[in-house]
């Protein structure tokens, strides 16, 4: 899962890569050659000033150090409207340290303030899909880590890309960067008469571009290089209207997320809610604790939850709320099976980047209480107040909030879906269901099930009141929150939402293993989860109709990153995800 960070050197004062035994970039400069090459190459400037869609796509194979990108993230800051979303997409074998990129940035100081706020998000070195929020949302950084080999099947999700960056070390170093294959599927991925530029004008460069539909013209290179290529796709597709209204059903977490990443992308949203109020079902509890339940291996559990934790703190990061408490999380080690998942852990990262180890000393100090067990901590984890995070994520002139909804009748025809709220009937090309567990009575879907959960609420107590950070073991206790801790959860396969005693004192005996000591109960909630048989959310299409729920207890990692499925999903976009994660996710998979 974790990907070894990029080996290089300096070569006569340039940065080299020791594996493809090349250049970096030109020795004339890396910023001037981008702009060169890459920006005026594409006319990116004029396109940037000139643009009429909301959003302008770059594709980009070979990051690097990541100068392409934030001299792209320059001239699109400086010339584009201030509403307009850049999205990129890069890809790379490798990612560069964040002391390395630092040291190698602070040479470009005209590229500062962009160094600057990639750093605040810089993504880790991990394989697969990150996608990351910059510029308070007006650049989104798609970067996908691994051998091309295995990644780009990545580019059959990428549609209606406007221009390429092709960057990849020499062609005779590092031939599968520029191989009919790879450009066959770059080819794909284009919007009708989009653009490319390359520093290279290798024979077997130009073939494979021409064979795979590209116009191609060969004009002065940068600095002592004497050509290079820019060109046309001959063969791009066209791209058609996004949907100008999506109606999303249920107002917890998933929902609310949904429509804030919709609305965000320029589309009006009907939001309904069977309650009187936004926030009544599973999301009602007081907090939800935000970390992730990690494997050490690379398969597509392992790898969605380590994916949808990166991209949920990036996600709450940038959203600048106090519903966000990035307090980071304590995890114990207190029996078998977690030691042996810790040791699993410990033994594929050494960096302390995503966790890191702490003796029971640490541990209580970090704390906040005495600890008798050694654990991990996740820094960037913490909790979020479902109510007012809510709240904030439907506060947009896009979004039209329907309460005391309740949906009936719900049927698709002929690429229509329909509903009735009482005697009205609604109609709409794209609907979701972000229902969690009421999820089975509007739609028929293999694998799912519904699971009670019951969290106590403890009263205010000088024993407890220190905990700085959600402790999680058995069962988890939060900070002080509201005048209450809260101590969770049950599971349970109870029928009815009353508080029953039996599960508080289960709640209060799993408590012990992080705090044996007395404690008062004040109160309690209940709530009815929906989950699936292999414990990994539902998120995509059935018969024409979007399912986003089996969110479970993880509802605060998973939620984000589901949301940004769906409306990519709606919007033709590429998800943040690969194909294999995405079909580990998809509703029709216990069909």
């Amino acid at each position: 899962m974790n990907s070894e960070f990029a080996p290089f050197s300096y070569k006569d004062n340039n940065l080299f890569s020791q594996e493809f035994d090349d250049l970096y970039s030109s020795a004339k400069g890396a910023v001037e050659e981008s702009e060169y090459v890459f920006i005026n190459g594409n006319n990116l400037h004029n396109r940037f000033r000139e643009l009429k869609d909301q959003t302008f796509y770059i594709g980009e194979i070979g990051f690097g150090v990541g100068i392409n990108f934030l001299t792209t993230c320059r001239s699109w800051l400086k010339n584009s409207q201030k509403d307009r979303v850049l999205t990129f997409y890069s890809f790379d074998k490798y990612l560069f340290q964040l002391k390395d990129f630092k040291k190698i940035l602070d040479t470009y100081p005209e590229l500062k303030e962009y160094r600057e706020e990639f750093e605040k998000s810089y993504p880790k070195n991990v394989k697969g899909v990150q996608k990351i929020s910059l510029f308070e949302g007006r650049i989104s950084l798609n970067l996908v880590i691994g051998d091309i080999n295995q990644t780009q099947e990545y580019l059959e999700l990428i549609k209606g890309v406007d221009a390429w960056f092709l960057d990849g070390f020499s062609p005779s170093k590092n031939p599968d960067l520029w191989s009919k294959k790879l450009f066959d599927l770059i080819s794909h991925s284009c919007k009708r008469h989009a653009t490319f530029a390359t520093y290279t004008s290798a024979g077997t460069v130009k073939q494979n571009l021409r064979e795979s539909g590209f116009d191609i013209k060969k004009i002065n290179g940068f600095s002592n290089k004497r050509h290079m290529l820019k060109g046309i796709s001959s063969s791009g597709q066209k791209i058609t209207e996004n949907p100008s209204k999506v109606a999303v059903i249920g107002s917890g977490i998933a929902g609310c997320l949904l429509s804030y990443s919709l609305a965000k992308k320029g589309l009006e949203v009907d939001l309904f809610e069977q309650s009187d109020d936004i926030c009544s079902g599973a999301s009602s509890h007081e907090l939800l604790v935000a970390y992730p339940r990690l494997s050490s291996h690379d398969n597509a559990f392992g790898r969605f939850n380590l994916l949808s934790y990166l991209y949920a703190v990036n996600f709450y990061d940038n959203l600048n709320s106090t519903a966000w408490q990035k307090t980071g999380v304590l995890v114990l080690n207190h029996d078998q099976n977690s030691n042996k998942r810790q040791e699993s852990l410990m033994q594929h990262r050494f960096d302390k980047d995503i966790y890191q180890h702490l003796s029971p000393e640490e541990a209580s100090t970090i704390s906040g209480i005495s600890i008798d067990l050694d654990g991990l901590l996740y820094r960037d984890a913490g909790y979020i107040l479902p109510r007012q995070l809510c709240e904030v994520l439907i506060d947009s002139p896009n979004i039209n909030l329907k309460t005391s909804s309740k949906i009936e009748s719900l049927s698709r025809d002929q690429k229509i879906t329909s509903f009735k709220i009482g005697s009205k009937e609604y109609k709409y090309k794209n609907v979701c269901l972000s229902t969690g567990s009421d999820t089975s009575k509007l739609l028929n879907i293999d694998g799912l099930s519904i699971k009670r959960g019951q969290t106590t609420h403890l009263e205010k107590d000088r024993n407890i009141s220190g905990i700085n950070l959600p402790i999680c073991a058995k069962g988890y206790v939060s900070p002080l929150v509201n005048n209450i801790h809260v101590v969770g959860s049950s599971y349970s396969d109870l029928e009815h939402l009353d508080i029953v005693q039996e599960e508080h004192l289960s709640n209060l005996e799993n408590l012990k293993i992080i705090h044996d000591g007395a404690v008062a109960v004040d109160s309690g909630k209940v709530g009815f989860r929906a989950v699936s048989k292999d414990h990994m959310p539902m998120v995509g299409e059935v018969d024409g109709i979007y399912i986003n729920t089996c969110h479970g207890s993880r509802a605060s990692i998973s939620a984000p990153i589901s949301a940004e499925i769906i409306s990519s999903y709606i919007l033709k976009e590429a998800p943040p995800l690969e194909i294999r994660e995405l079909q580990a996710l998809s509703p029709k998979r216990f069909n």
